[in-house]
C-alpha cells in the first residue's frame, strides 16, 4: 500500500459513496486506475465492505458483557454479527458492543439476544440519553 492507497482510503472513509471520478481528480489519476486500486484494496481485504452512516435513529447503547473463560472470541463474534462497532476488553468486563434500534424496546430484544447466547454471563447495558 502506497501513500495513493491511504489518500483513496481517507477519500472513502469521508464518503463511501465518493464517485471514482471525484477521487481521481483529488489524488492525479484516471478513473480506470482508481477502480483499479479499489477493486485490488477490496481483494486483498484492506477494504472489507462499502457501508453509510446514519444519524442515530432511535435508541444507541453500548451492552458490557462478562464472558465464561474460553467463549469470548465466540461472544465476539456474535456482538460483530449484531453491530458494527465491537470491543474486546479487559477488566470487569470481556467484551462491548454498540447497538442500535429504533426503539427502546427493540433494544431490550437485542441485550436480551446477547444474553441468551452461550457463554454471556452477565451484560449492563449503557443507554445513550442525548448527544
Amino acid at each position: 500500500m502506497d501513500e495513493t492507497d491511504i489518500k483513496i482510503l481517507s477519500l472513502l472513509r469521508q464518503n463511501s459513496r465518493m464517485k471514482n471520478t471525484e477521487i481521481a481528480r483529488r489524488v492525479s489519476l484516471t478513473e480506470r486506475a482508481v477502480r483499479a486500486r479499489i477493486e485490488k484494496l477490496t481483494r486483498e481485504g484492506t477494504i472489507k465492505k462499502f457501508t453509510i452512516e446514519t444519524s442515530p435513529v432511535g435508541v444507541e447503547g453500548i451492552v458490557l458483557i462478562d464472558t465464561n473463560v474460553g467463549r469470548t472470541a465466540a461472544v465476539r463474534e456474535k456482538a460483530t454479527q449484531m453491530s458494527e462497532s465491537v470491543f474486546e476488553c479487559t477488566g470487569e468486563f470481556d467484551v462491548a458492543a454498540k447497538l442500535r434500534a429504533d426503539s427502546l424496546d427493540e433494544l431490550n430484544k437485542k441485550v436480551d439476544e446477547l444474553r441468551a447466547f452461550p457463554g454471556v454471563l452477565r451484560t449492563s447495558t449503557l443507554v445513550k440519553l442525548n448527544e
